[in-house]
């Protein structure tokens, strides 16, 4: 389990270590230097390395990375932002030990001084930054950027917070990353991803106790895979559960093909697509291994307001409602319907259109994917206060509608009711096209028929869309891919996905 952390949880976890478990706070930074320098090294630098501090602990750091680099005959020089006798505590005492053998360093005056750095150690600010980088430090992260080296952070890219928000500024862009403890979550922002380079990670002698249950999770292989549903060798079709997928209008028969086709893909035992009549003979002749269910259309060849009621809600394990549906009468009855019962449910596009503002809490587990236009009009605020702090307004969301939330974007962020989250760097810019979102929904659809549990479906589900996305773009690249390219490339994701906890047959490592 990849546990990720905001600044204010790490510095906690810093306090903790050295005041209940007596570490002394320099043995700490000692290590994180010495694991740094050996990052550093590891770029195998053929020429000057220039080190880059700044006040706090980030800057004592520096100062220690740098002496650890002297100590490998590797030529370094500080390139300090502010005066030494500025430093305090841990930091000052790496000054001086650094100073007392003769290294070299100067106060930093313009560009030209990192010019001549193979390697520049960025270890202006760290995890406390609050705001925009403004004066000098915004000035030295535009000398880092223009420089030619190599660039290796130090705990965080200065200009990066280490929460889960954008930056308000110009960040440093790094080719690694050398975090302690944890990874913080503002690393798998967006912006974070394009700025950390490769992430190295280093407990830095911390006690385990404090490096858990953080509350926020990366979801990589092996977390996804706690959502898979295991298959035993007597299975049948009845073990895996039946779906109802409410989806589809005149013009969005699409939708309902390709979260159907997802779903079936996911594994599911049998599949039910409810959809307006008119639509029905061509959802049935483009999938055949699902059932379809007819229901009255409107004259605008969405579901009446009949349709509700026609629906044989108790032969089904998990229902989904929204893709192409449109958000007429029909859709409110048939989603306020669904609603009332206990099934584990997903709700996305005109399913949450139809209901905004707010999810009403339900007996049964619900699982809501909205993307920041969704978002928005669920909480009745701003896209742009869904994009300046998506993790939070995820967390947000699901407290105060009891479910489970996949808020979507390039880093998705996955919460539940108990504020337990993760976030999903899986997929590729070849999902940001319509019908993207109909697969994810009938994926998380299939594996809640199969009874898998809510919070870890959505995990599953998220990670196997960005993975097929990725496969996908092997063959049609990025710009051209179409969801059916990501469809085609399900199950191998699957397959990696199950082969991650040895089941069937090992695939290739994704």
């Amino acid at each position: 389990m990849q546990w990720l952390v905001s600044g204010e949880q790490m510095r906690e976890i810093d306090r903790r270590a050295i005041e209940e478990y007596g570490l002394p706070g320099q043995n700490l930074m000692e290590a994180a230097s010495a694991f740094a320098a050996s990052v550093v090294a590891e770029v195998k630098p053929q020429g000057q390395i220039v080190v880059v501090t700044g006040a706090g602990n980030n800057g004592g750091d520096g100062w220690g990375i740098a002496r650890h680099l002297a100590a490998r005959s590797l030529p370094v020089k500080v390139v300090t932002a502010i005066s030494p006798e500025e430093l305090q505590g841990d930091a000052a005492l790496q000054y001086q030990v650094y100073a007392s053998l003769g290294l070299p360093w100067e106060k930093y005056q313009d560009p030209g001084q990192l010019a001549e750095g193979v390697v520049i150690v960025d270890a202006l600010l760290g995890t406390g930054l609050r705001g925009e980088v403004r004066g000098k430090a915004a000035e030295i992260i535009a000398a880092i950027n223009a420089a030619a080296g190599k660039v290796v952070a130090v705990d965080i890219p200065s200009g990066l917070p280490a929460e889960f928000v954008p930056p308000a500024g110009a960040v440093v862009q790094a080719d690694a990353t050398a975090t302690f403890g944890l990874a913080k979550a503002g690393l798998y922002t967006a912006a974070g991803r394009q700025a950390v380079g490769k992430i190295c990670i280093n407990p830095i002698g911390l006690p385990e106790a404090l490096l858990q249950d953080t509350g926020l999770v990366l979801n990589n292989k092996g977390h996804a895979a706690r959502g898979l549903p295991l298959r035993n060798l007597d299975s049948h079709k009845g073990s895996f559960g039946h779906g109802l997928l409410a989806a589809g209008s005149r013009g969005m028969s699409g939708a309902a093909m390709l979260a159907g086709t997802a779903a079936l893909r996911s594994g599911i035992g049998l599949l039910t697509i409810a959809c307006p009549s008119e639509i029905q003979p061509l959802v049935a002749a483009n999938i055949w291994e699902a059932l379809t269910l007819p229901l009255p259309a409107s004259a605008q060849g969405e579901f009446s307001p009949e349709a509700a009621a026609q629906v044989p809600l108790g032969k089904f394990t998990a229902a989904a409602i929204g893709p192409g549906c449109r958000t007429g009468p029909g859709t409110r009855a048939l989603a306020g319907r669904l609603l009332k019962t206990q099934l584990p449910l997903v709700i996305d596009a005109d399913g949450l259109n139809v209901l905004a503002p707010g999810i009403p809490r339900r007996e049964g587990p619900t699982v809501v994917t909205p993307h920041p236009g969704e978002m928005a009009r669920l909480l009745a605020c701003t896209v742009e206060d869904v994009l300046a702090n998506p993790l939070e307004i995820c967390r947000r969301g699901a407290r105060a509608w009891g479910c489970v939330v996949v808020l979507k974007g390039a880093t998705t962020c996955i919460a539940d009711s108990t504020g337990r989250a993760a976030l999903n760097i899986t997929g590729t810019p070849g999902l940001a096209t319509g019908g993207s979102g109909d697969i994810l929904t009938g994926l998380i659809l299939g594996l809640l028929a199969q009874r898998a549990e809510p919070f870890a479906a959505a995990c599953a589900a998220t990670w196997l869309l960005g993975t097929a996305s990725e496969l996908a773009a092997r063959e049609s690249g990025i710009v051209s891919q179409l969801p059916r390219d990501v469809l085609a490339a399900l199950p191998k994701a699957i397959n990696s996905l199950h082969a991650a906890v040895g089941e069937y047959f090992p695939e290739e490592e994704i």
